[in-house]
């Protein structure tokens, strides 16, 4: 059944123009039941929010899925008979309208292994078109939590996520990692393990580097001293190397980098990455950063949008989505008060490929918010969700916001809001200190 959007009039406070925001949802729940939905994607004129739905009685996970239209109605479906356990973990929009998605789910409702990966195309009645189960192979028993997906030349879908042989305690596991290619019934084509090095297994993003056969996995594995870096997978997804963002003679000992998102190769030696840092200019414990690369993982230019009057500021996870070289948005937020005194902040800022800030939004919530996800939406608007926790009930909010809801008076984007941090020398031939 179709439901109608639920504007939010109390937990979400506009602090510009009311009226110009374009709708909000706040998910339904009922009393003992709470839901997250963790990533999405836009798919012709509908957009996506994929998650799960949790049993607070006996903690148990299903596989949930909002299709949305333009206007903000929108359908759901909880795939409690599909999966005995388990949640999305990706999606990625197709071009005839459907969805890809991934959930880990298990058999055993009452232990914390995850020994198989359902991946499936659904449509916009949220019915199933094609699906396919994956298991994990001795000796790994369990998928993790983190998955990436993106699409090949060869309109192939490629997979990335977390397994483990070992989960006492899930939180504290290792992890290693699998990649599986597929086509767009879901058939499985290729798969393989890769070992991992690093004490860190964080993956944040991964991208096909234009006109090679190389896929780039950013994160925080394959690197024995569990620094951020990047390691490359060939088309027969077995891994080449690995390497770390910028060389020594551009920005040493500065960038950190951590949640790294790359959405878009803009041309063929270039992109644009969002990520934060916890090299600040001042007492600020987080920068968010949006940086220009190229192919090499060199550092072109940067836009800092580290604020002066808060001590915290972090940009979320998944913050950055390319419409196009003149519209690309970049989701941060500002966390106040864990006591809700004070408001917490989110910030979208409207920017081009030349790193210039075009507009901007500001989003105050009453309660914590955290997991800011961005995704685009077919009038070049976009969409963002969270979850709302208030100590009691965590669900789940969406946005809508148009082109024309970002403020673009220059005063307004010139009011300390953000400081671009400057570096001298700069470049350097050695180590800046």
């Amino acid at each position: 059944m179709i439901q109608r959007l639920i504007i939010l009039f109390i937990t979400l406070i506009i602090s510009t123009q009311v009226m110009s925001q374009q709708w909000s949802i706040e998910y339904p729940l009922d009393e003992n039941e709470t839901a997250y939905f963790i990533v999405g994607d836009m798919s012709g004129e509908y957009n996506y929010s994929i998650g799960y739905k949790m049993n607070k009685m006996t903690g148990v996970t299903h596989p949930v899925a909002l299709c949305i239209d333009e206007e903000g109605f929108y359908k759901d479906k909880v795939y409690d008979d599909i999966v005995t356990k388990g949640f999305f973990c990706c999606a990625m929009g197709l071009d005839d309208g459907n969805l890809f998605v991934a959930a880990r789910c298990g058999d055993n409702a009452s232990d914390e292994i995850y020994e198989k990966l359902w991946v499936a195309i659904i449509n916009t009645d949220l019915e199933i078109v094609n699906d396919n189960y994956l298991y994990v192979e001795h000796p790994y028993i369990s998928f993790g939590y983190t998955m990436h997906v993106l699409m090949d030349n060869k309109d192939e879908i490629v997979v990335v996520c977390q397994i483990t042989d070992d989960i006492p305690q899930e939180i504290n596991a290792h992890y290693d990692y699998a990649f599986y290619k597929m086509n767009t019934e879901c058939d499985l084509l290729n798969y393989s393990y890769l070992e991992n090095v690093s004490r860190n297994c964080n993956i944040t993003d991964f991208t096909l580097v234009p006109n090679t056969d190389l896929y780039a996995v950013f994160g925080n594995g394959m690197r024995p001293n569990g620094v951020e870096t990047i390691f490359y997978i060939d088309e027969n997804l077995n891994y080449r190397y690995s390497d770390i963002i910028d060389n020594a003679n551009n920005y040493p000992n500065l960038l950190y980098p951590e949640f790294m998102c790359v959405d878009h190769w803009f041309d063929d030696n270039h992109f644009l990455m969002s990520m934060q840092s916890s090299k600040t200019s001042g007492d600020n414990e987080w920068c968010p950063l949006v940086l220009k690369m190229d192919r090499q993982m060199n550092v072109i230019d940067r836009l800092s949008l580290e604020r002066q009057d808060t001590t915290d500021y972090v940009s979320q996870y998944r913050s950055m989505v390319y419409v196009d070289s003149t519209t690309i948005y970049i989701s941060t937020y500002q966390y106040n008060d864990m006591d809700d005194i004070l408001p917490n902040t989110a910030i979208v800022y409207r920017i081009n490929d030349n790193l210039d800030i075009l507009g901007m939004k500001k989003i105050d919530v009453k309660e914590f918010l955290n997991i800011l996800y961005i995704q685009p939406t077919y009038d070049k608007g976009c969409i963002i969700q969270g979850f709302v926790d208030d100590g009691r009930n965590r669900r789940t909010i969406i946005c809508k916001l148009s082109e024309s809801d970002f403020e673009t008076n220059e005063s307004t984007l010139q009011d300390k809001t953000f400081s671009d941090m400057k570096v001298y020398p700069n470049p350097v031939s050695s180590f800046l200190y």
